[in-house]
């Protein structure tokens, strides 16, 4: 089938470049490679081959991805050839799914003759009884009011456009001057870099590109090579820590998570600095080169660095997690059957911890697709992000339907990635018959050329992750100066705390650091609330599609990026102010629009599925046994939760309030959206990114200031989840 897809993308490049683009032609030649991958099927093609190879099945989800992108942009070229070459062997493999989905036997247990419709019914009725009723309706009304609702929304008004209802998605696909979708590069991006002389020295400005293939291509393609690159790095300080034993592995593991403590927009700033023609790299490369050249990076290229330093912990944390987990009978035995170095990594290692490492990229991508500081301080503005961010910063606060349709886009985007690789990871199986707790670590101590690889290699390179958030903190102290990278010292000890004083006498900066709070605690105690309704129900109703539906809408705010929740909320509260005529809910009215209430309401549902995993957990480790002899004794279902179950998930329940009440603190994408339409309302998140957008000496100082204390209260709560609950840090997993 290879050999088909290469001869039809050849015969479309050839009348592509001799005559130009010929719909009627593109049109037969997908026809044809569809019908080739069907034809297959009657000639033998094996998928099982294909799904149980990592291999396959990983270039199978990625030809789908890029098949799709290409049929709905339209894109013609080389882009469209190399459609072509994978198109029959997608489209076998699809068919073959669907057909396997179809004629799926049913398990043997299905045989069995099913209860009566009566008597199911009054099983379930036993079972949901009224306290289970309270927590179901409840938990399942919130997230549809304030998550479902407001994605529904922003769906209709997507589709409103003089050019029909398609309009808006037609302009952003298919009309490349709307700067959206470009199958072609313009003349600024015909190279990747640029040389300025500068006396004898040429100074090599490296962005990669400066406008791409359009906003919403941008995106993909940033958001990809970043999932990329934090995934390679994220194994590998994962693959070190957990395998090896060597002086300085705990700082090491220290070092490793610095980057994920959140400093919005500033510690962007930072790795500008450090990129920048008077920064560290650029002095390295000058004294590498004679003194010759220097580098500087920018645009596209700032972006895709800026999130791999920023996102990669998050693939370390779920990967070490999976690689500790593993039966080490499963290496063992490979080994004793010659197995060993990267083969051992690649046949047996990688694909037991791939749920780990797939949770951590599909949370990449997710955060790459979404990511405004980037953008913003790289003043890189042709993504979706921006796009979407540009459209709260009108006068008139007026959003336009184009901008719900981009925020459509990006949804169905972020989505389409996390289902794929959810779906990847769920084709095989990965169970063992044992999981950690193992008396003989896998740990062992590192050869000669494993030693010199981590300490001239794995560590300097974290330790260079870690430097933005150092040099936050070295800002904020003015060691580090604002612009280029000189360093200063002062005789009195006072000038060091000077930015911190300052935004402590700001009313506007101690305004938002007591909204953060005030709206943190308060969406705390709501996502508490819902976490323990929706973890109890789910871990005791034994109605498998309920649970596992209500399971899916409480984790389904991980996959969705915070702006589009933002274009969500703007519409559903405009028209439910509108039908209610309640002002202080419609965000046209700047006067009495109550920007509290919806920000609280945000964050309790971004944020819930943190306290949720956490809580769940906690449910778990807690056996039926116990609530069953107490209610056997005659306690109210009521008192088994709460006096009961209760104290033995208090830990679990304590450790997921706090890592939400962080990240609900250091939220990002709707504190600034929405919080630039009522800023005395506005949380402290908003203010550094005013303060870093000023651009000034003392208004990066400040932001720098409000980065260190945001890092305080992270490293606070993380050492309370540690050291007191005794749970992992770590991200939620796919």
């Amino acid at each position: 089938m290879l050999v088909v897809g290469v001869v039809l993308a050849a015969i479309y490049y050839t009348v592509f470049t001799l005559v130009g683009v010929s719909t009627v032609v593109t049109e037969i030649l997908w026809l044809v490679g569809i019908a080739v991958g069907l034809a297959s099927l009657r000639l033998g093609f094996d998928y099982d081959r294909v799904r149980f190879s990592s291999t396959l099945s990983f270039a199978a989800i990625v030809a789908f991805i890029y098949v799709f992108v290409i049929a709905l942009t339209d894109l013609e070229g080389p882009s469209m050839a190399v459609a072509l070459v994978f198109l029959p062997f997608l489209s076998a493999t699809a068919a073959s799914a669907v057909i396997g989905f179809v004629k799926r036997e049913a398990p043997p247990s299905a045989e069995v003759a099913k209860p009566g419709f009566e008597r199911r019914l009054r099983a379930l009725l036993f079972e949901l009884d009224p306290i289970i009723w309270v927590f179901l309706v409840v938990s399942v009304a919130y997230l549809t009011v304030f998550l479902i609702l407001p994605l529904a929304y922003m769906l209709r008004y997507s589709f409103v456009s003089e050019a029909g209802w398609l309009g808006n998605f037609v302009s952003i696909f298919r009309d490349p001057s709307q700067g959206f979708v470009r199958s072609y590069l313009l003349p600024g991006d015909t190279q990747p870099y640029q040389l300025i002389p500068m006396g004898d020295t040429t100074l090599i400005n490296f962005y990669f590109m400066n406008y791409g293939y359009g906003t919403v291509l941008n995106s993909l393609i940033i958001a990809t090579i970043v999932t990329v690159f934090a995934t390679v790095l994220g194994v590998l300080v994962a693959f070190v820590i957990a395998r090896f034993n060597f002086p300085g592995k705990d700082l090491l593991r220290i070092i490793a998570i610095i980057p994920l403590f959140v400093t919005p927009f500033v510690n962007a700033y930072a790795i500008k600095l450090l990129f920048s023609d008077s920064g560290p790299i650029s002095q390295l490369v000058y004294l590498l080169t004679g003194g010759k050249f220097k580098l500087m990076i920018s645009g596209m290229a700032g972006v895709i660095i800026t999130q791999v330093i920023t996102f990669y912990p998050i693939v370390y944390l779920n990967t070490y997690a999976s690689l500790i987990n593993i039966d080490p009978s499963m290496e063992e035995q490979a080994e004793n059957l010659g197995s060993k170095g990267l083969r051992l990594f690649l046949d047996v290692t990688m694909p037991l911890a791939l749920p780990g490492i797939a949770a951590g990229a599909i949370l990449v991508y997710i955060f790459s697709l979404e990511d405004l500081g980037a953008p913003i301080i790289w003043r890189f503005d042709k993504v979706m992000s921006y796009y979407i961010f540009s459209n709260f910063l009108t006068e008139q606060a007026i959003i336009s339907p184009t901008a719900a349709a981009v925020g459509v886009v990006m949804l169905f985007f972020a989505i389409m990635g996390f289902l794929a690789i959810r779906n990847y990871v769920s084709m095989r199986s990965y169970a063992m018959i044992s999981r950690g707790g193992r008396l003989v670590s896998r740990a062992r101590k590192p050869g000669l050329l494993a030693s010199l690889a981590i300490y001239l290699g794995v560590f300097p390179l974290i330790i260079f992750t870690s430097l933005p958030q150092i040099s936050v903190i070295l800002l904020a102290m003015k060691v580090l100066q604002p612009f280029g990278w000189t360093f200063v010292l002062y005789s009195n000890p006072a000038t060091y705390l000077e930015s911190f004083r300052m935004i402590a006498a700001d009313p506007q900066v101690f305004n938002g650091i007591l909204n953060t709070l005030k709206y943190a605690a308060t969406s705390v105690a709501i996502g508490v609330i819902l976490a323990v309704m929706v973890g109890y129900s789910v871990s005791r109703v034994n109605i498998r599609w309920l649970t596992n539906l209500l399971d899916s809408v409480a984790t389904m705010p991980i996959a969705i990026p915070g702006l589009v929740i933002a274009l969500g909320y703007w519409f559903f509260f405009r028209d439910l102010a509108e039908v209610t005529r309640l002002s202080i809910l419609n965000p046209l009215d700047i006067r009495a629009f109550q920007l509290w209430l919806v920000l609280i309401i945000s964050f309790s549902v971004r944020r819930l599925p943190y306290v949720v995993r956490s809580v769940y957990a906690g449910f778990q480790q807690v056996h039926k046994n116990l609530e069953e002899a107490a209610l056997n004794l005659g306690a109210s279902r009521t008192r088994v939760i709460f006096g009961v179950v209760f104290p033995f998930i208090l830990s679990y329940v304590l450790s997921g309030a706090l890592l939400g009440f962080v990240y609900m603190a250091t939220e990002v994408t709707t504190s600034i959206t929405l919080g630039g339409l009522k800023q005395d309302q506005a949380p402290v998140t908003f203010w550094l990114y005013m303060y870093t957008l000023k651009a000034t000496a003392t208004g990066i100082q400040e932001a720098a200031a409000i980065g260190s204390l945001l890092i305080l209260i992270q490293l606070i709560a993380v050492m309370i989840i540690i050291l007191v609950f005794k749970q992992r840090y770590a991200f939620i997993g796919v």
